[in-house]
């Protein structure tokens, strides 16, 4: 396996000559997320309203269709789109393909059902480990952290399959990743400071970056499938 800087090295060569591409699609992105906080933040106005207007909190039914609409945009339109970015940057990185905002429109609303399914389910295992305890959750967020990559590089599986061979993978590896997650750290305070603007910058070179520790984790698995299979 390879360093945390040469990941990082290997990502800012991806990203050179890309960046405008780059940057417009983490634009993109952050602007549709913020949508989401603008809808939760107007949901919340509108309960206090009632609160000042009768005196008791009261669950009105706009309120309830109002999280039903979040929970919509969110699911249906927000968690494709993350899967859509997360490939067109791994597109990027190993096919060196610079279409960065046309790959990420195409990855997220092709085959976008299987898309919702493996993250909820990912979302769902996630959770229930968390509820036994603060530190399996991280271990099975870390287990199942190619999910969203294997989603697309391999169609053929079935989600639970999908789920299974993202743990097989990383067996290993999950110290690795949270290493290569805690060095950017640095940045993303950094971020802060810039009032988030500095994410449009951030957010590519994160994105490249954990592409290029996907497929050096799928380079290694694949030689270890092959070379047992040899004996």
């Amino acid at each position: 396996m390879k360093t945390n800087k040469e990941y990082k090295d290997e990502a800012l060569d991806a990203l050179s000559g890309n960046w405008s591409q780059a940057i417009l699609a983490a634009f993109a992105v952050m602007v549709l997320s913020s949508l989401t906080y603008a809808m939760a933040w107007g949901l919340d106005r509108l309960s206090v309203s009632q609160v000042v207007e009768k005196g008791e909190w009261v669950l009105p039914t706009i309120t309830v269709i109002g999280f039903a609409v979040i929970l919509a945009y969110a699911l249906f339109l927000l968690v494709p789109v993350a899967v859509g970015m997360i490939n067109s940057f791994n597109s990027l990185y190993c096919k060196s393909d610079g279409q960065i905002l046309w790959n990420m429109k195409a990855l997220s609303f092709s085959d976008c059902g299987r898309s919702i399914a493996g993250m909820l389910m990912m979302s769902v295992v996630t959770s229930v480990y968390s509820l036994l305890l603060l530190v399996p959750g991280f271990i099975a967020s870390f287990a199942l952290f190619l999910v969203p990559y294997l989603l697309k590089d391999n169609p053929e599986l079935s989600i639970m399959d999908t789920l299974r061979l993202s743990r097989r993978m990383m067996e290993g590896h999950k110290m690795q990743l949270f290493k290569l997650q805690l060095s950017f750290i640095g940045w993303i305070l950094l971020n802060v400071l810039t009032l988030g603007i500095g994410m449009l910058w951030l957010m590519p070179y994160m994105m490249t970056t954990l592409a290029a520790f996907y497929q050096d984790v799928r380079n290694e698995y694949e030689l270890t499938s092959l070379n047992k299979s040899n004996y």
